[in-house]
């Protein structure tokens, strides 16, 4: 495939004539990085903007001063950008961009950018403007996952029964940030017969086949409409969901929701944990005193 034609098919440039992308890629420079390269680091000063080609890059955010730990904000693919701001804004890179598998990008550095919308105006806010269209779409993206984050804190706060009964209250709250039309089913694990069990359900659109009781589950995208999400802590399985939405996702929109599910199994596991200890020493508490009592 062609430069222009990959340009093409890159939704930051549809709308474009052959002759105007063959006209822009004269100002961007090709490169390669094998999975886990990183492209560049948080606080880096940088004024490139880097185009997807092929492969996959994660854009992450360091959980310490060393940084040894990270927190994934993105997961891009391609036709996807990343490294807008330095360009628009010549900040410092706020976050670290490494390539989770091998990927080809295109770079173009902000003099060249600024130089293409200078020589092509009415091409070069066409693409400014796809570039906003795209920051705006990731701000909401950001600001439900915000929102969420706070409603499911809310839930920490408050005694639960049970883990099965904090992780269907965690369902039932986290499903009502998913757009479109999902099907959601929550399970707990039962260490006792070493299953899982049944703890919520909430379809939004009739189901072709009954949903399985999940036996040894794998997380992640089961096609494009369906995702398992794992919780498990300390080394021990917690609970699973199997989230299925009634229309197919766009890569864009599963890297997006990836992330979300990912946070969503993380605090889940966390306070079952916690949950499940503080059940524990309830019920040794109770048996001290019935024994006391005898």
């Amino acid at each position: 495939m062609s430069e222009i034609d990959e340009l093409r098919e890159m939704p930051l440039f549809r709308g474009l004539s052959d002759a105007m992308l063959g006209e822009f890629s004269g100002y961007f420079k090709q490169s390669s990085y094998a999975a886990g390269d990183v492209i560049f680091r948080e606080k880096e000063r940088g004024g490139s903007l880097f185009i997807i080609v092929s492969g996959e890059v994660v854009i992450e955010k360091a959980l310490d001063a060393e940084g040894a730990s990270f927190k994934t904000l993105a997961i891009l693919s391609p036709g996807d950008f990343f490294g807008e701001m330095a360009v628009i804004e010549g900040q410092p890179r706020f976050a670290q961009a490494r390539a989770s598998a091998d990927a080809a990008l295109y770079e173009v550095e902000r003099t060249q950018f600024f130089a293409f919308i200078k020589e092509h105006p009415e091409t070069g806010i066409g693409i400014f403007s796809g570039i906003m269209r795209t920051l705006m779409r990731r701000l909401q993206h950001t600001s439900s996952e915000l929102t969420m984050l706070y409603d499911l804190s809310r839930l920490l706060m408050l005694l639960h029964k049970s883990p099965g009964e904090f992780f269907a209250k965690v369902m039932d709250e986290a499903r009502i940030y998913l757009e479109g039309d999902w099907n959601v089913k929550g399970y707990v694990y039962n260490v006792f017969n070493e299953e899982y069990e049944e703890v919520y359900s909430r379809d939004a659109f009739p189901r072709q086949a009954e949903a399985a009781v999940p036996v040894k589950p794998e997380g992640g995208w089961k096609d494009d409409s369906t995702y398992v999400m794992l919780c498990a802590a300390e080394g021990k399985n917690l609970a699973c969901a199997v989230l299925e939405r009634k229309e197919k996702l766009p890569p864009v929109e599963k890297n997006n929701l990836s992330t979300i599910f990912t946070t969503i199994s993380s605090i889940a596991g966390s306070a079952m944990i916690n949950i499940g200890h503080q059940a524990e020493a309830a019920m040794l508490e109770k048996l001290r005193k019935s024994k006391n009592t005898i």
